[in-house]
């Protein structure tokens, strides 16, 4: 069987092979034949081709071309790269617009900017002068009205600021035997004291010295008590009240900076021998004209009759006198602690 079989493939083989033979013979015999019309048709259709490759290279930047290598008994295909490069400088040139588009757009930016800073420091120029303008009108319009208002009455109004000059303090007790009598060391010590006391002193024998008696110790403090000789001597009232002024006011106007004070006339016992002529009425009468003329020239009046007088019998007490009108070391220091508030 297998023999058989193998006969069956080798008669087949035969026949196939003979069939091949049979139609390449064919297809050589019409390939000459018709061979030169083949030719003569190629001629033109490569020319025409040709042609259109032409236009083709023409219109595109991009071709592909096809080539036979012999060596390789195969086709290759070659890519023209030119479009690469064409890409590229159109890129550039896109970029390079774009820069110039760019720069351009900055330019009429900073212009734009600077024109509207322009316009602010313009506006602001203008509302400046429109501001300065309306000060301006207001200012005229004020004077005008300054101008035109009818004139009132003008009030002068004058102040005077009293002026404070600071001395060392220096403390005068000027009058009669009464001040003379009374010890300034013992009863104000540590203090600049002077006493200028004489006895048997009136108002005149004060204004006939007043250089020796007051100026030349140029005093902060002036304590006056005066006015009880001038009762024994029967002097006018009226005449013994206007002397006390007249030492008071010649002090102020010579020692301006001094502060006085003046005491009112003691209370005398008219019992008593050394009271004499004097009356507690004519003293209380004097001392009251003292006391209205210091308030009304800003002096400071102390009240040392009310001080030491005993209300119930009208006259000095006891205790503060030894004779009737000279004062005793009780009456002293009464009298040391009532001045002491001023000093």
């Amino acid at each position: 069987m297998e023999n058989n079989n193998n006969k069956y493939k080798t008669n087949n083989n035969r026949n196939n092979n003979y069939r091949r033979r049979s139609s390449r013979y064919s297809n050589n015999k019409n390939s000459q034949y018709n061979r030169g019309n083949q030719t003569s048709r190629r001629s033109e259709y490569n020319k025409e081709n040709k042609n259109k490759d032409l236009a083709v290279d023409e219109n595109y930047s991009i071709t592909k071309q096809q080539k036979f290598d012999f060596d390789e008994m195969k086709f290759s295909d070659e890519i023209d790269t030119s479009f690469v490069e064409n890409k590229r400088k159109k890129k550039k040139e896109i970029v390079d617009d774009l820069a110039k588009s760019y720069e351009k757009v900055k330019v009429e930016q900073a212009k734009r900017e600077k024109k509207e800073s322009h316009v602010k420091i313009h506006v602001g120029r203008v509302i400046v002068i429109i501001i300065i303008l309306a000060l301006l009108l207001a200012l005229l319009i004020t004077s005008i009205f300054v101008v035109l208002r009818p004139s009132e009455p003008k009030v002068k109004v004058v102040t005077k600021e009293k002026e404070v000059v600071k001395i060392d303090d220096n403390y005068l007790f000027l009058g009669d035997s009464i001040t003379e009598r009374y010890d300034l060391d013992e009863y104000y010590p540590d203090m600049f004291v002077v006493n200028s006391g004489v006895s048997g002193n009136v108002c005149e024998d004060i204004l006939d010295n007043m250089k020796e008696r007051v100026y030349q110790y140029n005093p902060s403090k002036v304590f006056l008590l005066i006015g009880t000789n001038d009762i024994q001597q029967e002097i006018e009232e009226d005449d013994i009240v206007s002397n006390i002024e007249k030492i008071l006011e010649e002090i102020k106007e010579n020692r301006p900076y001094a502060e006085l004070y003046l005491e009112a006339i003691y209370p005398v016992d008219e019992d008593m021998p050394g009271a004499k002529l004097r009356t507690n009425e004519e003293i209380s009468s004097i001392n009251t004209k003292l006391e209205e003329y210091c308030k009304d020239n800003d002096i400071e009046f102390i009240d040392t009759y009310s001080l030491l007088l005993d209300e119930e019998e009208d006259k000095i007490k006891e205790e503060y006198t030894k004779d009737g009108l000279h004062i005793s070391d009780e009456g002293y220091e009464v009298i040391t602690k009532e001045l002491e508030k001023y000093l």
